[in-house]
């Protein structure tokens, strides 16, 4: 699904403006995802004040060995992420700031049983589940499982905790369903997935939002084009924009965050 219905853009003739080459951009799959990145730039593209992008996917592991195999401009990839930094503390890549973060959501049964949907917090959704005899799935990707942790130590967690070696992602959520009960994963993955008979549901919390930062490559000739390209994703109207979209398969749920102003 596009970005939410907006007021048009005031109109600009394509002859007017010749368009530049693109900018090639390396960007992790969910920047992609449904036309998200595009469709934030769009305007700015057919206003002439950057260039179009041309896109390339890969994972976070990926990125060093693409580098190196190939000429980018610009890379786009999440904040905790090991390898963009370590190419940055290198010197490879430069100007990172946050640009916007994606949600984490809690997974669950199509039909709620524990009522998690409009939970202003994880730890209210964890004792909902509580509250309904449900389990809850720790995922157990290391950086998920420390958010997870503490909470389920409180006296509101539920009491069917299920903590499986190896079950992070598709294989949680899967768990959690052959269960009936909850876990978290991130909204992309689980949109693009988008398994029978469950459910995501997004909560509003800053700990469950994972920032992304966009980085020059200095290796890039085109530098100018490049800060042009962060300081438009950093604008107050695009940051604005993020809350419109959503993504094809889920038209209930906010998809993109803005980036804390300090880090624009």
């Amino acid at each position: 699904m596009p970005f939410l219905a907006t007021a048009p853009a005031r109109a600009v003739c394509a002859e007017d403006i010749p368009p530049p080459p693109p900018l090639r951009a390396l960007v992790v799959t969910i920047v992609a995802q449904d036309g998200f990145l595009d469709g934030l730039l769009a305007a700015a593209v057919r206003a002439g004040r950057i260039p179009p992008l041309e896109l390339s996917t890969a994972h976070v592991r990926e990125i060093p060995r693409r580098l190196a195999a190939e000429d980018f401009d610009l890379v786009i990839a999440h904040d905790h992420a090991g390898p963009p930094r370590r190419l940055a503390e290198r010197g490879l890549l430069a100007d990172g700031r946050v640009v916007f973060a994606n949600p984490l959501a809690v997974i669950g049964p199509a039909d709620d049983p524990a009522g998690v949907a409009g939970a202003p917090s994880l730890a209210t959704a964890m004792a909902r589940v509580a509250d309904a005899g449900r389990c809850w799935v720790i995922e157990q990707q290391p950086r998920l499982a420390a958010l997870q942790r503490p909470l389920l130590a409180g006296s509101a967690a539920p009491a069917c905790i299920v903590d499986q070696a190896g079950a992070r992602g598709a294989a949680a959520v899967s768990l959690a369903h052959a269960r009936g009960g909850y876990s978290v994963w991130g909204l992309h993955p689980f949109d693009r997935a988008r398994p029978a008979g469950q459910r995501a549901f997004v909560i509003d919390e800053a700990r469950l939002l994972s920032p992304l930062r966009a980085w020059r490559v200095t290796a890039s000739a085109r530098g100018e084009a490049v800060m042009a390209v962060l300081a438009e994703l950093g604008a107050p109207a695009t940051q604005a924009r993020l809350a419109d979209f959503r993504l094809e398969g889920d038209a209930d749920n906010q998809a993109w965050w803005p980036a804390p102003a300090s880090d624009r």
